[in-house]
């Protein structure tokens, strides 16, 4: 049996009626790079019990969105009425970050999912990227074709000795950049693992972590099965998905022995 990844759904309304939904860029990366059995978790307004969440996964993968965090769990006034939020996913992600790292479940985090992790684990964002001095506007260009908006678009520069530049192997590689949000204070307890040339945080990983724990800026998840550090990234947080099943196993057989 494959392993299972558990992700936090977003919320949407069409017409009156909410749904609960993940892109399937996210989905299709997970079976056809990490080989593992996608599960959506419902971002309910009384979230599941995250023992629960964690006993059915061996890993999880918090994904971008097209909302943003709230402001106000960093700290910052309200956001514009017009800026697109999703309350009941900061509900359901941001208390789950300390229950996955302390049950040393592995984590892939993207775009929002690495902004939820930093602001999780106490850090801050700038809400507003591209009007920072200094900053590139990292935003896509939304008229332009969807291929064109997920292309290269700027270098990241990896850090010496860090998670990804083991998964990957490089120093240096194209990304692209889809996002008005970025980390402004890193969380006590993570590493930052690249940056952009205008100083953004492209990755960070958990110091310390008990499994693989990494969170990226960029959309790594985008057609994965032809990047190569794409492929890298999905290859090993799906490997570490599948040691942590055997892990569990183990331990369930040594319990049920013990009995």
């Amino acid at each position: 049996m494959k392993p299972v990844v558990a992700i936090v759904c977003d919320t949407a309304k069409s017409g009156p009626h909410v749904y609960h939904q993940v892109g399937d860029k996210y989905v299709q990366a997970l079976v056809r790079v990490a080989d593992v059995t996608p599960v959506l978790i419902p971002a309910l307004d009384e979230p599941l019990a995250r023992e629960e969440i964690l006993a059915l996964a061996d890993g999880v993968l918090m994904t971008g969105g097209y909302s943003n965090i709230q402001r106000h769990h960093y700290g910052e006034a309200p956001a514009p009425a017009t800026e697109h939020e999703d309350p009941a996913r900061d509900k359901n992600t941001l208390p789950l970050v300390s229950a996955i790292l302390e049950a040393g479940v592995p984590v892939l985090g993207i775009c929002r999912g690495l902004q939820e992790m930093n602001v999780a684990l106490g850090g801050t964002l700038y809400p507003r990227v591209h009007e920072i001095d200094g900053r590139f506007d990292h935003r896509e260009d939304k008229d332009a074709p969807v291929e064109v908006q997920y292309g290269p678009a700027h270098a990241v520069t990896v850090m010496d000795g860090g998670l990804l530049e083991t998964v990957t192997g490089d120093k240096e590689f194209m990304v692209n950049t889809v996002h008005a949000q970025a980390i402004r204070d890193v969380a006590p307890g993570l590493k930052v693992e690249a940056l952009a040339d205008d100083g953004t945080v492209e990755a960070v990983s958990v110091e310390d972590a008990k499994a693989f724990a990494l969170a990226v800026q960029w959309h790594p998840e985008w057609k994965a099965w032809d990047n190569p550090q794409s492929t890298k990234i999905f290859q090993a947080f799906g490997n570490a998905v599948r040691e942590n099943q055997r892990a569990k196993a183990q331990k369930n057989q040594e319990k049920d022995s013990a009995q």
